[in-house]
C-alpha cells in the first residue's frame, strides 16, 4: 500500500468565507485543444506515482506544494513559517480521520499558484516532518480547498499540467460527464460512485490521498467486500497519527458510468466522516481527465486514454518505508507479505537495492518503483548491517 494519506479533514467551510484574490490573470489564458476549453496552464508533477505537486509561493517564498482537495484549509510547515518569521495568530481544533487534533494557525496568508494570487484569511501550521519523511522530500505546503474555491481547475494527468480559469467557465463537451460535487457535514468534498456492484454511495474526493480507494470497515463488512479475498495490512499516517488498516483489492468501482477494475483498497476502522463511506484518492482520480469547479458544485470527468492513464500502483514487497538521504527505514511490515516472510522488522534499514545506493535521488528517479515491479521479481537488498537479503515480490493481497 502507499505511504501516506489525507493530511487534515473536517475544517469548517464557514471559516473559509472571505478568502480574497488579487484577480485571475485572464490575459494569461491559452486555448488548449482536445475539448479542454480555455485555461491558464502550469506544469505539475506526479511524484512517486501518486502525489500531485505544483510550484507555489508563500509570502513571496517559492516552495513545492501538494494539492489536497480533501483539506478545507491550506497547511504550511512549521519550519517554513519560522523561517519566514510569521507569528502564529491562534489555535484551532480540527477533525482528522482518527479524531480531533489541536493545530496552530496564521492569519492573512499570501499564496500564489500559477500566477493566481490569493490572500487567505488563515492557514493551518503543522510539523510536516513525518509526512516529508514518508515522502522522501521536504513538504512545506499543502494546498487545500481554499485555494481551489472560486476557480475552475483542470487536471490533465497525461500532459502533467494543471489549469485555472474563472468559476463557471467550463460547460462540458464531447466525452465529458458532469457529477455533482457537494459538501458533507464536515465540509468534505463529495462525489457519488458504485462499489462492487452495489447502490451509489458518497465518497470524499481527495486529491491529497496517495491511496486509490479508502473505505470504512463497517461499510466493507456490510457489503461483504472481503469475501474470498486475500488481505493484508498497511500503515497510514495523517496529522492525527498513524493507524493500521486492512489492504485488499476491489473487483470493480463505477464512477461517472465508467467501470474501473482491480482497485487497491485501504479499509479503515477509525473513519470519521458522517457523510461518506470512504474516499477516492489521486491514483483513482487520475484514471480521468478532470475539471472541478467547487463554487459551481460541478465535477467533470472524461476517461483518459488507456495507454496514458496513471498506473494504480500495488505494493508487492510488504514494506512501509520512511525515506532519508542515505537509507530506507522500515516503518511497517505488512501481514503475509514477502517482507514478513523474509524476517524483516520495524526499524530495519535498507541501504542498497540491486546494487544501487539509497541517496537523495531515490524519490526523484526510478529506483522507488522497485516495490511495484511484477510478482516474481527478485530484488537484492542490503540492510543497515551490510547483509545481503534477497526478496521475491508477490501479490500478497
Amino acid at each position: 500500500m502507499h505511504r501516506r494519506t489525507l493530511l487534515a479533514r473536517g475544517l469548517s467551510a464557514a471559516s473559509l468565507l472571505g478568502a480574497s484574490s488579487a484577480g485571475f490573470p485572464l490575459t494569461s489564458l491559452a486555448r488548449a485543444g482536445d475539448g479542454w476549453g480555455s485555461f491558464a496552464w502550469t506544469s505539475a508533477e506526479i511524484a512517486m506515482g501518486d502525489t500531485l505537486m505544483v510550484s507555489a509561493e508563500v509570502a513571496g517564498s517559492p516552495v513545492r506544494a501538494i494539492l489536497d482537495s480533501g483539506s478545507a484549509a491550506s497547511i504550511i510547515n512549521t519550519r517554513l513559517v519560522e523561517s519566514l518569521d510569521i507569528a502564529p495568530s491562534g489555535k484551532r481544533i480540527i477533525r482528522g480521520t482518527g479524531g480531533r487534533v489541536e493545530v496552530t494557525e496564521i492569519s492573512d496568508v499570501a499564496l500564489t499558484v500559477a500566477d493566481d494570487r490569493r490572500r487567505l484569511p488563515f492557514a493551518i501550521v503543522s510539523d510536516l516532518a513525518a509526512i516529508s519523511s514518508a515522502f522522501g522530500r521536504p513538504i512545506d505546503l499543502v494546498l487545500g480547498e481554499d485555494i481551489l474555491a472560486g476557480r475552475c481547475v483542470a487536471l490533465d494527468f497525461t500532459q502533467d499540467r494543471i489549469g485555472f480559469a474563472p468559476t463557471g467557465s467550463f460547460a462540458g463537451g464531447s466525452g465529458w460527464r458532469r457529477l455533482p460535487l457537494t459538501h458533507g457535514t464536515r465540509s468534505e468534498l463529495l462525489v457519488t460512485a458504485s462499489i462492487g456492484g452495489g447502490s451509489p454511495v458518497q465518497l470524499i474526493f481527495d486529491l491529497g490521498s496517495a491511496n486509490a480507494l479508502m473505505l470504512s470497515t463497517p461499510f466493507v463488512a456490510a457489503q461483504d467486500l472481503l469475501a474470498g479475498k486475500a488481505r493484508s495490512t498497511a500503515a497510514l499516517g495523517s496529522l492525527d497519527g498513524v493507524q493500521i488498516v486492512t489492504a485488499f483489492v476491489l473487483d470493480d468501482i463505477v464512477i461517472g458510468e465508467v467501470h474501473i477494475a482491480g482497485v487497491p483498497v485501504a479499509g479503515l476502522d477509525h473513519w470519521q466522516s458522517d457523510s461518506a463511506v470512504g474516499s477516492i484518492g489521486l491514483p483513482l482520480i487520475a484514471q480521468f481527465d478532470v475539471i472541478m469547479d467547487i463554487t459551481a458544485e460541478s465535477l467533470w470527468l472524461r476517461p483518459a486514454p488507456p495507454k496514458h492513464r496513471l498506473p494504480m500502483l500495488k505494493d508487492r514487497s510488504g514494506f512501509g518505508l520512511a525515506v532519508s538521504p542515505s537509507a530506507l527505514t522500515v516503518a511497517h511490515v505488512a501481514a503475509h507479505s514477502p517482507a514478513e516472510m523474509s524476517g524483516w522488522s520495524i526499524g530495519d534499514q535498507i541501504v542498497r537495492i540491486d546494487g544501487r545506493p539509497i541517496n537523495a535521488s531515490y524519490t526523484r528517479g526510478e529506483l522507488w518503483r522497485w516495490r511495484f515491479l511484477p510478482a516474481g521479481t527478485h530484488v537484492r537488498l542490503v540492510d543497515g548491517s551490510g547483509i545481503v537479503r534477497r526478496l521475491t515480490l508477490a501479490d500478497y493481497y
